[in-house]
């Protein structure tokens, strides 16, 4: 059994820990607050905004746009989004390796990431994206969504990429916690399919046109989709932190627990131990 000084040390650091993740848990639960005020609005508009585009692309077949080409592809980009920091259990790890696997599978792919352990992940890999964003992901605004969204409607406008896909790790449903994967550009119908709620307006009637509608729609549709998988990636990130450092706490005091136990039993040892040997002094005394 290990000495009471050294299950003292012991304890002492595991109470420090203790600290830190109650800390973090803290933090990351006030953060998560926050952004469930406004994560079923922006759920509401993710929702809304794939289901008007599939209604725009039934009614709409006679109508063009650069970001509805077939064109062949030739090229693919993948966007990878993760978390700036760790201590948020296999968040990062996992949707990092589901993203290295979607890239070894597509030759030539170019890679944008978005958090700074993504970039690290790539880099020791041997892998240095084409485009880093860093910092972006802990605080999700529309404005930073718009300077992504504009720097990837560039690339794919001026021929630098044939397919434009996005990775990120989902909030909602069943795939919570789980990396999910979507085309960002072209928009085809197709990928649509899982809208079931979507109705085909035969009598709709499009102001000035139903090109300059979709002229318009279009841009905005894919700043949204970008500041809504932004916002997704950036809870799921802060609920995975909290969960695994409430798993922590719970971990240390029950560490805690058990070494207190430890240390009792320790000085119950040492304090017999002396008593044993004071008896035995008290009995040699007495028999000289």
């Amino acid at each position: 059994m290990a000495g009471t000084n050294e299950i003292r040390r012991h304890i002492a650091a595991v109470e420090q820990t203790k600290k830190i993740t109650g800390a973090m848990e803290m933090v990351s639960s006030n953060r998560m607050r926050q952004v469930m005020g406004h994560i079923e609005q922006n759920r509401e508009y993710f929702t809304g905004i794939r289901r008007t585009m599939r209604e725009l692309l039934l009614t709409s077949q006679n109508v063009s746009h650069p970001y509805l080409e077939g064109r062949p592809r030739h090229h693919c980009t993948f966007v990878v989004i993760s978390g700036d920091k760790g201590l948020c259990g296999s968040h990062n790890s996992v949707v990092l390796n589901y993203s290295m696997g979607r890239i070894n599978e597509t030759p030539g792919a170019s890679l944008i990431t978005m958090g700074q352990t993504a970039e690290e992940f790539f880099h020791a890999r041997g892998r240095t994206p084409d485009i880093s964003y860093l910092g972006i992901v802990q605080d999700p605004t529309l404005a930073k969504a718009r300077e992504v969204a504009e720097e990837m409607t560039y690339m794919f406008e001026h021929a630098l990429t044939d397919d434009l896909r996005i990775i990120y790790t989902s909030f909602y449903g069943r795939a919570r916690g789980s990396p999910v994967e979507f085309r960002l550009l072209p928009v085809r119908l197709h990928d649509y399919d899982d809208v079931t709620d979507a109705e085909s307006l035969q009598e709709i009637m499009y102001h000035p046109s139903a090109q300059a509608v979709l002229d318009l729609l279009i841009p905005q549709y894919v700043i949204g989709l970008v500041f809504g998988v932004m916002v997704q990636a950036y809870a799921s990130e802060h609920f995975a932190r909290m969960n695994a450092m409430h798993s922590a706490t719970t971990n240390a005091q029950e560490m805690l627990d058990r070494l207190r136990t430890q240390y009792n039993l320790a000085r119950q040892s040492a304090i017999t131990n002396e008593l044993a040997e004071i008896t035995g002094a008290a009995e040699v005394l007495r028999g000289h």
